[in-house]
């Protein structure tokens, strides 16, 4: 790719005398534990900014354009990531390294957003070794996913999993972070942070009929919450061009950036003092709130700003409509929510319409003219699902066939936006872009892109190893896109250059610094075969109080049937705990074709070293250290 030199500078707007900058909108599509993987793109993203600032600043010989992020959205793992990120970047731009826990990896592992890193990759873990599980303190019983502190004795379990320990992982982050007073020009003020979740009580919604004054009500369940973050950001918002949300009056629920230093030493298993910060970590928590396996949350909103959601299209006279609608009586509604993937996996409208500028007819996407995107980073692009028996009459279409088939059809369907990323994978539009895994150089064709992806994406809670991975590969991976992706045409108003015949496009974020430096390509993580007997009985630990609380619970007051259960569970337990072992360890083929890959599938499995009887009294008894040093003292 040629480059141009940075010496011209960007054209200034004769009407305004302002330079033209290029807006940028990030969207975070759900990953479950590849929420690694989205936190290293967004890690090296923010490192490449602040290095190419820096060189800015100093005067070198680099290209003068301005860049800005002003809206960013996430959806479960992608909102974490989206939240725990901007408060990270509230305590600075901070080069950390770490030797790897990988032993095949000589390199070091390099962050920028420790506090991001340590989340995703550290502190959430689906097991840890008996002796970790007991010990004292104030995370006793809340350390995995797997510990047993949530539960409560004669109740029934709020979650597979301990959602509790990701509460208070998300409070001891945010409560680590000591804000820096760094405004960086690359955010505006405020950045607009939308974090879904599929609101099961849903919002009520008036559409009004002039031709009968009749009304037709529908409820929104695919709701999110928004926050104006304040205290980041150099250049303001620009409202005037981007007023979608001041259209439908939706200005966010405000946070300031620097009052994070509130929340020093605040206990994490108590809620924040500090209402707006406890509302961001549970807003984070409820988008990630994956059905069955974590708990549901409760989400508060003010009814006066029930209907203060600015929903994708132009609001027109419907905002005012609907304030004339019958609202509850109530000044406060509480929703229950879930997972915001369940409806909306890909919340790539939301940041499109808030960096839209409204006085065009769409967002130009031409590369000579394109002045903003969107960049839709999604660690699991949905692959084709097509039934294996299409090009045949079904045999047996009866009730079964319709229970198994109906949910997976409306959750598709919801999440169905052909528009939006058709647009985004069309190498002709410079206004949507797609970060995906790609392991280009992997040593086996035959391993994934992702270490997190087996176990329908569980799989990287089983070992550090695996998060670490991935979280490399998104930083590696957002460098190649800054590269060679992420361009525009050298003539493009932005960049201010002369076109020179025949020239390349030009990065419109350049990599300079430690940006420059190769991001290499990390071993493939492996799990040693002796950590499966620790997962094992962090399974069972959990398993029979969860199981003994349920039948407590669902059969109160029949002893006779409650003990019957329990004998029933002891005879059955061994066999359960086999089969989870197995599918972990082996992966499942179902007859639709289905698979769920397990970590021999995947090429992440590490046996152990299977020696002899004969080997082993060799080495007790020194037989083999005596012949090898017989044979190096003929050697030498």
């Amino acid at each position: 790719m040629g480059v141009s030199s940075g010496t011209e500078d960007a054209q200034v707007n004769d009407a305004t005398g302002e330079k033209p900058a290029f807006h940028i909108g990030l969207a975070m599509a759900g990953a479950v534990s590849a929420g690694a993987y989205s936190a290293g793109v967004l890690d090296f993203l923010i490192e490449a900014l602040s290095e190419w600032q820096k060189a800015k600043d100093r005067g070198d010989d680099v290209a003068k354009h301005d860049v800005f992020i002003s809206a960013i959205s996430g959806t479960s793992a992608g909102g974490i990531t989206a939240a725990l990120g901007l408060a990270s970047l509230a305590g600075g731009v901070r080069s950390v390294e770490t030797v790897s826990v990988n032993p095949k990896q000589t390199e070091p592992v390099r962050r920028v957003l420790p506090e991001l890193y340590d989340v995703w990759v550290k502190n959430t873990k689906l097991f840890v070794a008996r002796d970790e599980a007991n010990e004292a303190g104030a995370a006793a019983g809340h350390r995995s996913l797997l510990d047993v502190g949530d539960l409560q004795s004669g109740k029934l379990p709020m979650s597979l999993l301990n959602s509790e320990m990701l509460t208070r992982t998300a409070r001891a982050a945010l409560s680590s972070i000591r804000p820096a007073g760094v405004r960086y020009p690359f955010f505006t003020n405020p950045t607009h942070l939308f974090l879904t979740h599929t609101n099961l009580d849903g919002i009520p919604y008036p559409i009004a009929f002039e031709s009968d004054k009749s009304v037709y009500w529908m409820n929104l369940h695919e709701d999110r919450a928004h926050f104006a973050v304040t205290g980041l950001g150099q250049p303001e918002f620009p409202r005037q061009e981007c007023s979608w949300l001041a259209e439908w009056e939706d200005a966010g629920d405000q946070i300031d950036v620097a009052d994070i230093n509130k929340l020093n030493g605040a206990p994490a298993d108590q809620p924040f003092a500090a209402p707006q910060f406890e509302a961001l970590a549970q807003a984070a928590l409820t988008t990630s709130a994956f059905p069955f396996g974590l708990r549901a949350r409760e989400v508060s909103a003010a009814t006066a700003n029930m209907r203060r959601r600015a929903l994708p299209f132009r609001a027109g006279q419907f905002p005012a409509t609907l304030k004339h609608s019958k609202l509850p009586g109530f000044p406060q509604a509480h929703f229950v929510c879930v997972d915001g993937g369940t409806l909306n996996n890909e919340p790539f409208e939301l940041v499109r319409w808030t960096i839209r500028d409204l006085h065009e007819e769409q967002n130009a996407r031409d590369p000579i003219k394109a002045n903003r995107a969107v960049i839709l980073i999604a660690p699991f692009p949905p692959p084709l699902t097509l039934a294996s028996d299409l090009d045949k009459p079904r045999q047996d279409i009866g009730l079964g066939f319709v229970a198994k088939a109906l949910i997976p059809a409306l959750i598709g369907q919801a999440r169905f936006k052909p528009t939006d990323l058709i647009a985004a994978s069309d190498p002709n539009v410079y206004s949507r872009f797609l970060i995906s895994p790609k392991r280009t150089g992997k040593e086996q064709d035959a391993s994934p892109d992702l270490a997190c992806g087996l176990l329908y994406a569980f799989g990287g809670f089983l070992d550090e190893q695996f998060r670490e991975h991935d979280f490399q590969l998104g930083r590696r991976n957002c460098q190649w896109f800054l590269q060679k992706h992420f361009t525009l045409r050298p003539e493009n108003p932005i960049l201010g250059l002369k076109s020179r015949h025949g020239e390349d496009e030009v990065p419109i974020i350049p990599l300079v610094g430690t940006a420059a430096d190769e991001v290499k390509l990390a071993p493939w993580p492996a799990l040693p075969e002796q950590k499966l007997a620790e997962l094992r009985a962090a399974l069972e630990r959990r398993l029979d109080p969860m199981v003994a609380n349920s039948i407590g619970a669902l059969l109160k007051g029949m002893p006779i049937l409650r003990l019957a259960a329990r004998l029933s569970w002891w005879r059955q337990r061994r066999k359960v705990v086999d089969t989870i072992m197995q599918i972990i360890k082996d992966g499942k083929k179902f007859a639709d074709g289905s698979e769920i890959y397990g970590l021999v599938t995947s090429h992440q499995f590490e046996p152990l070293e299977r020696r002899s009887i004969w080997t082993r009294l060799q080495d007790r008894f020194g037989y083999r250290r005596a012949v090898s040093l017989t044979a190096d003292a003929k050697t030498a």
